[in-house]
């Protein structure tokens, strides 16, 4: 049988991909009040191209790492839900104003009711911007959100937990701990496969988390070996989750597709400013402009712009 290829995938698209995955039992699990309300029947629409309309990349910070999902309530109401994970966790004094700024542009575009949830999936425990706060004189506002700080959890509640998006923090958390305690990394794992396999959960379901627990919490060397030995143990009895790789290209061809929209915009905008600059310039011959004179008004090269005179003057000989 042939090799496959084995596509990498970022922490950060882990998360966003099992949250996709996982999306009803992730809303019961952070916002249970919410999830009675909403009818799971009709279906919930992923709207990443609304934010990379309303936000660029620089603005979304050094990873685009957010969810907004459209769900409707049992009572017919639409409603948005944005989801950030926040994965570095290194200090980011505008991380709040931006978390604002997320709310109030697509408050103000769409004029639709937004639950706001941050994950704070590092390991810095002295990092969990809240709200943000505004004031400047007599004018005050506050923005707060729900927060939710995976290093502030407790494993046993998290192993006890039935709802099996508590399992994919619980995998979370472990892949925090391996830092400290780097000869028990397989211990953590097999302890996830046994629940995993203990929960029965649906196949599918299980396969999502499968794939999640493997690629969050790496091994190498010795710590491998002895992983990959002890989980044939502990799966023989039981189907291994099938599908791992076709998961991963399906999010690195996702990947693939938003890096080419993005690509696409910004050469049509590049597209366009020249389009513009050639109008400037052909104006400005119109008008008696010399090379001189353009060049300085304009920024560009003198032979970019003899390219241009030229142009004009072979339209006007035809």
């Amino acid at each position: 049988m042939a090799d496959q290829k084995v596509v990498e995938i970022s922490p950060d698209e882990l998360w966003k991909a099992i949250i996709e995955d996982l999306f009803e039992e992730f809303v019961e699990y952070f916002m249970p009040e919410m999830y009675n309300e909403i009818n799971f029947t009709k279906k919930y629409e992923f709207l990443e191209q609304e934010l990379a309309r309303l936000f660029t990349v620089s603005e979304m910070g050094k990873k685009i790492t957010d969810k907004l999902v459209k769900v409707y309530l049992k009572n017919g109401e639409e409603k948005w839900v944005l989801i950030h994970i926040e994965v570095q966790g290194y200090y980011d004094k505008d991380f709040t104003e931006r978390m604002f700024k997320y709310f109030y542009r697509i408050y103000d575009r769409h004029n639709k009711s937004i639950n706001t949830i941050v994950i704070f999936t590092d390991e810095d425990k002295n990092y969990k911007p809240e709200k943000y706060e505004y004031k400047f004189f007599d004018t005050k506002l506050t923005y707060e959100y729900k927060t939710y700080k995976l290093i502030e959890q407790e494993e046993d509640d998290l192993a006890q937990n039935k709802n099996i998006f508590a399992l994919v923090m619980l995998a979370g958390l472990y892949a925090i701990k391996i830092e400290e305690t780097k000869m028990q990394a397989h211990r953590f794992k097999i302890k996830l496969i046994r629940l995993l396999k203990e929960r029965k959960y649906d196949k599918e379901k299980m396969q999502y988390i499968f794939q999640f627990i493997e690629d969050i919490i790496k091994l190498t060397g010795e710590e491998k070996r002895i992983y990959e030995e002890e989980r044939k143990k502990e799966l023989k009895e039981v189907e291994e989750p099938m599908g791992i790789v076709q998961l991963k290209e399906k999010y690195a061809e996702e990947r693939g597709r938003q890096e080419g929209r993005q690509e696409g915009r910004q050469e049509g905008l590049q597209k366009g400013i020249q389009k513009g600059i050639e109008k400037i310039v052909r104006n400005m011959i119109k008008n008696k402009c010399t090379v001189e004179q353009i060049v300085v008004f304009t920024g560009l090269g003198e032979d970019e712009v003899n390219k241009i005179v030229n142009s004009v003057e072979e339209n006007e000989e035809e």
